[in-house]
């Protein structure tokens, strides 16, 4: 196997052909720095690292090293959700107006926890919210309130790519009285030592890389990105305007957005946190020999809710209760699996049938042409490695 530049990491004689696909990615696809982590029943099956921490090659990427995840948090957001309905402190099917009773506004009042898990929640952008209001979470929860429905909610699915973390946020903040940040730290990554959290944390300093490309570039700036970009911002469609709230100001490495919680977009951890995470859902809910939710709860998250053409992307997704499911392009995560990707190439993934966990994180982000419909091809390799391995026949 040839060098990659500060290779660490380990495998079981299994997985061994992952390190190929992983050195492929440097060889052929322009990896810059990158880690890769496999559990397999339970137990850890391959830890990979590689690459650099910076775009000037002076930081090397080591095993400590992370970066943001962009919506790959979705799914530990989910979890959290999740676990709130085990412990019988949430229900599927109640509405977000019983926790959060100034939601109900310009006909909210039946969309359900159920809806949001969905992205079916009738509010995938927020066309008149005010440009910047995302990093403010009171002024977001107004914005949100006070907005009427872009469609009809429990309808043709919609990524709410932002609006999903803030819904999800609210209610688990109105639920437990506290931040979904802190709530996920207290009830999931520190009781099961998980190396990852719905918003940067003080403790992560010196350890995170940037994501390269990192900007997005305001408004009256937005030709330097190019003319897709240029053509949403001045679009009067609903689907451009699905960042709005974080505009003017979109740097994904700035101390703003690490700093801020929004737990659709804003996840910062290691690819073992990631994978770790996912192997307690892998396990059937259980991590060992400290369980976190039912077998029960966990045999709900993988369940298919919709099959369908995706009206953000025009793209056909697979999606359940807050988690993508077997999508070719986007999760490649065999059948009965199911996790999150994010924007870029990170994602996160579980699979019970063939007792796998799986995460990617990385900090170059694959092309930006190729938006949030494609995890790239990096991403790709890795996990169709990783399925191949696991006895996957048929991976999408």
């Amino acid at each position: 196997m040839n060098r990659i530049d500060n290779f660490t990491g380990f495998t079981t004689a299994a997985f061994e052909p992952l390190k190929d696909a992983f050195l492929q990615n440097f060889q052929e696809d322009d990896e810059l720095g990158a880690s890769v982590v496999v559990y397999k029943d339970g137990k850890l099956a391959a830890d990979l690292h590689g690459g650099w921490a910076d775009e000037q090659k002076v930081t090397p990427w080591t095993e400590k090293s992370i970066a943001c995840t962009m919506s790959a948090v979705k799914g530990p957001t989910a979890i959290c959700l999740h676990l709130l309905i085990d412990q019988g402190k949430l229900a599927l099917d109640q509405p977000v107006a019983d926790l959060w009773p100034e939601f109900a506004q310009h006909g909210k009042g039946a969309i359900t926890i159920r809806n949001v898990l969905t992205h079916q929640a009738g509010l995938p952008s927020l066309p008149n919210a005010p440009l910047g209001c995302g990093y403010n979470w009171d002024v977001i929860v107004k914005a949100i309130e006070d907005h009427e429905l872009v469609m009809e909610p429990a309808k043709s699915p919609a990524y709410h790519a932002h609006t999903f973390g803030y819904l999800a946020g609210e209610i688990i903040r109105r639920q437990t009285g506290l931040m979904p940040g802190d709530f996920f730290s207290e009830s999931i990554a520190k009781p099961f030592d998980i190396d990852y959290e719905l918003r940067w944390r003080d403790h992560f300093e010196g350890r995170t890389s940037p994501l390269v490309p990192s900007f997005m570039p305001p408004p009256d700036q937005i030709h330097a990105f190019g003319p897709v970009f240029e053509a949403m911002i001045k679009s009067e469609d609903w689907r451009p305007k699905i960042s709005n709230m974080l505009f003017p100001y979109f740097d994904i490495s700035s101390d703003a957005w690490r700093r801020f919680e929004n737990p659709a977009a804003f996840g910062h951890g290691s690819a073992k946190g990631l994978a770790r995470l996912y192997a307690i859902l892998a396990e059937g809910g259980a991590l060992d020999g400290q369980r976190l939710m039912s077998e029960t709860t966990v045999v709900r998250m993988q369940e298919e809710c919709w099959n369908d053409t995706e009206l953000t992307t025009n793209g056909q997704w697979r999606y359940g209760l807050g988690f993508m499911h077997n999508t070719s392009g986007l999760l490649p995560c065999g059948e009965g699996g199911f996790g999150h990707p994010g924007n870029g190439g990170a994602m996160g993934f579980a699979n019970p049938r063939l007792g796998i966990s799986y995460a990617y994180v990385m900090n170059r982000r694959h092309a930006a042409q190729e938006g949030m419909a494609s995890c790239g091809p990096r991403a790709e390799r890795l996990a169709l490695k990783t399925l191949e391995i696991a006895g996957e026949l048929n991976p999408c």
